[in-house]
């Protein structure tokens, strides 16, 4: 279910007149003083901080996922795995301070982009009685794109792993090679302009796997998803490099419908150039409430609600 943060705030204009001072006790003032405490408590838990942090108001919360029939992009309450014929699923999965996209094509077939720091993902492909994959994307390394990977390969029968060209940063990263390996799946490396086709889904890979940045971040591999009219963006953490080497490569054939916010909504990803190009209905935060980061940040709610209808945040 999605809930709507909705805050409006009234400003009284009216210049108070010094006609006469009142002076209070210790025990009046400090009375006025505990109400007004418990008043901005209550406002600040009613409104989420939108009441202390305006660029917050337009984000609505979403819960389970967005689906795509051509030509029309509609959120839909939380319900069993249902798809409507003709239709693809495109589900924003609750990891919490991480990455987990699944996307069910009209025939059936099934994407998993990143699988979270834990076992929230796997939990969700549980509930939903999802045990074949035919394809899982980790887009980079960071622990909390590939946290879960390793229960979502016991778990699922999968036929396709794609993932950068590279000798993972971090143990988590190289244990997680070790688990394909023995997973027996077939694994690709995409290069620009490498298209998947799931019927009539087109997944089409906009950067290299091969020649990679050094920041972990910038190995993400991106993607654009077209289905009829419609066109989903995801471009994991890739921020102002990678984005760069997609603008010069792709200009306004970036364009599209529904973008994932880059890096969960950091300071650095999602820049004015590539929301120029983009200019997306709906723009996704995946983060987790109250994380560390600050994710997303004042300054990138600002910057991509310029350009989109819609904010949504896990």
């Amino acid at each position: 279910m999605i809930r709507r943060i909705i805050a409006t705030i009234k400003r009284d204009k009216k210049h108070l007149k010094n006609t006469r001072k009142k002076k209070y006790s210790k025990t009046e003032l400090k009375v006025i003083v505990t109400i007004v405490l418990i008043v901005l408590i209550a406002t600040i838990l009613l409104t989420g901080l939108t009441f202390l942090f305006p660029s917050l108001r337009n984000i609505a919360f979403i819960d389970r996922w967005i689906t795509a029939v051509e030509g029309i992009l509609k959120p839909v309450e939380e319900t069993p795995i249902i798809i409507p014929d003709g239709t693809v699923a495109v589900y924003y999965i609750d990891v919490g301070q991480g990455d987990a996209t699944l996307i069910i094509a009209p025939n059936g077939e099934k994407f998993l982009i990143d699988a979270g720091e834990d076992e929230m993902a796997v939990e969700y492909l549980q509930k939903y009685n999802i045990t074949k994959l035919d394809y899982v994307m980790f887009t980079h390394y960071d622990s909390d794109h590939i946290g879960g990977g390793d229960e979502v390969l016991e778990y699922c029968e999968v036929g396709t792993i794609i993932k950068p060209n590279c000798t993972p940063h971090n143990q988590m990263g190289k244990n997680l090679l070790v688990d394909i390996e023995n997973e027996g799946s077939t694994v690709i490396h995409p290069e620009p302009g490498h298209i998947i086709e799931m019927g009539d889904v087109k997944l089409e890979f906009l950067v290299s796997s091969t020649d990679l940045p050094s920041d972990s971040n910038e190995k993400s591999l991106c993607m654009m998803l077209t289905f009829g009219k419609n066109k989903f963006l995801f471009t994991g953490d890739a921020e102002n490099e990678r984005e760069a080497e997609m603008i010069e490569n792709y200009g306004k054939k970036l364009d599209a419908d529904v973008h994932k916010a880059g890096h969960h909504g950091a300071n650095n990803a999602s820049t004015a150039e590539l929301m120029e190009l983009v200019t997306p209905d709906y723009a996704i935060f995946s983060c987790g409430t109250g994380n560390k980061y600050g994710h997303p940040t004042a300054d990138a709610i600002d910057r991509i609600d310029d350009y989109t209808n819609m904010l949504f945040r896990t």
